[in-house]
């Protein structure tokens, strides 16, 4: 019968892992948690760098967000927001679309809701 095999971690190695994953654990409620406020804060790294900014685009009454599994933007700087959505909704629409400064423009797609998964926009044939 084959002896069994034993992985082995030295306890140096054992505890900087350790202690590095109570740093993290440590770290994430407070970007969990965070509070909203009127500063936006800015994410990223060098030329990657943005601002985040809390409640844009805002959905008009009575439409509320869903699971969103996809966006898109047209040549024009339009958002369009498609969600997975629940298929008991019919009445709401799946896919939302906002102007360049977050503002609700239109909404469709009632027959897409309980299934949506992606959106992509190209313009075809020229």
């Amino acid at each position: 019968m084959p002896k069994p095999q034993t992985i082995s971690a030295s306890r140096r190695h054992f505890l900087a892992q350790a202690a590095g994953a109570a740093v993290l654990s440590a770290a994430t409620p407070a970007l969990v948690t965070a509070k909203q406020s009127d500063s936006r804060p800015v994410v990223g790294n060098g030329d990657l760098r943005y601002e985040a900014i809390h409640d844009w685009p805002q959905l008009p009454a009575p439409y509320r967000w869903q699971t969103t599994h996809g966006v898109a933007l047209d040549r024009d700087g339009f958002l369009y927001v498609i969600h997975e959505g629940q298929a008991e909704l019919r009445d709401h629409p799946a896919i939302f679309v906002f102007d360049p400064e977050g503002r609700y423009v239109r909404s469709f797609g009632q027959q897409f809701q309980g299934g949506g998964h992606g959106i992509e926009i190209r313009e075809e044939n020229g």
